[in-house]
């Protein structure tokens, strides 16, 4: 986690807790689900641009990928998928998915492998094209157009794709705008006027409401937009902003452990929570309140899980060791 001269940024766990708190929220599908889905992951991309570094050599960039995303994305695909298997011979029925095939698409980046690990999958794939450019404003002004344009041709012409490669397109705008908002970090850290917060608050819910109502839907793991991409972009942001206000508001509070334990765990969390969804989403007769109750439960069971996989199983939280944990 980023920090202000050793000083961590609270604020920043509260945006990432909130954030997965989203997430799990939309996965129920219940109610309103098409303003979460105007920032949830959207939030996930700045924030992690904002807090992006580039590796000083290729190994380097390599070791971290493949230890902080590649490894624990496997691990929990394969957890998710075995579950699946099992779940069908439990039922009594056929699970028509073999292990030589799920290997093989997993590693050609289809969603369907990975479950909502997709963009842990796509995150590397940013920070490899990262790696590759000169750290240079216009390169990536230059880059944000392109992607842009690529996203719109590929709408255009009515092109899905469930494929964590593809879905850059949609995901890496995001991400430079979280690189171009990184030198701020001082003035996000020092915001202490009510006042302005308050704005940008009713400004930023006012521009979700917006966004979600004249856009409809985005499926970030469709690489689709919605009905119009700079409504999308202004969605996310108005998104991050909103979760930015009220992750500094929570930040002045002084409970802040479980908070940064859930932070540390986003990457499990993230990855797992949707064997509990799939089968609360069962359930008759629900209504969007209960959800967000399901939502909360769901985030707070994984306290201790977070804790355990923190003390015996690191490599989950996309770390080698527990003493790489602590450095977090």
């Amino acid at each position: 986690m980023d920090t202000i001269k050793g000083i961590r940024l609270v604020w920043l766990d509260w945006m990432k807790v909130w954030a997965i708190l989203s997430i799990i929220w939309g996965h129920f599908f219940s109610e309103g689900y098409v303003y979460l889905y105007v920032f949830s992951v959207q939030v996930f991309c700045v924030m992690s641009g904002f807090l992006y570094k580039k590796a000083p050599n290729w190994k380097t960039c390599i070791q971290k990928c493949f230890w902080q995303l590649f490894v624990p994305t496997f691990i929990m695909s394969v957890v998710m998928h075995f579950e699946a298997y099992l779940r069908c011979m439990v039922q009594g029925s056929t699970y028509e998915i073999s292990w030589s095939w799920f290997f093989k698409w997993f590693l050609l980046g289809h969603r369907w492998c990975m479950g909502p690990c997709w963009y842990f999958y796509t995150l590397i794939v940013m920070r490899l094209i990262m790696q590759v450019l000169p750290e240079k404003k216009w390169v990536y002004i230059f880059l944000f157009v392109g992607l842009s344009a690529g996203a719109v041709s590929l709408d255009v012409i009515a092109f899905e794709a469930s494929n964590a490669n593809v879905n850059v397109l949609l995901c890496m705008p995001f991400f430079l705008i979280g690189v171009f908002l990184k030198p701020l970090k001082q003035v996000f850290n020092e915001l202490k006027n009510y006042y302005v917060e308050t704005l940008v608050l009713a400004i930023s819910v006012a521009g979700v409401i917006l966004c979600a109502h004249y856009n409809g839907c985005v499926w970030m793991y469709l690489n689709h937009f919605g009905n119009n991409y700079a409504l999308y972009i202004l969605g996310g942001m108005a998104g991050t902003a909103m979760l930015y206000i009220m992750s500094l508001w929570l930040s002045r509070l002084p409970y802040r452990n479980t908070v940064q334990l859930l932070s540390r765990g986003s990457i499990a969390i993230i990855g797992l929570h949707i064997i509990i969804v799939r089968r609360l989403v069962q359930l008759p007769d629900r209504i969007w309140i209960e959800d967000l109750v399901f939502a909360v439960l769901i985030l707070m069971a994984f306290v201790p899980i977070v804790r355990f996989l923190e003390l015996y199983f690191p490599l989950l939280l996309g770390q080698k060791s527990k003493a790489n944990i602590r450095k977090k």
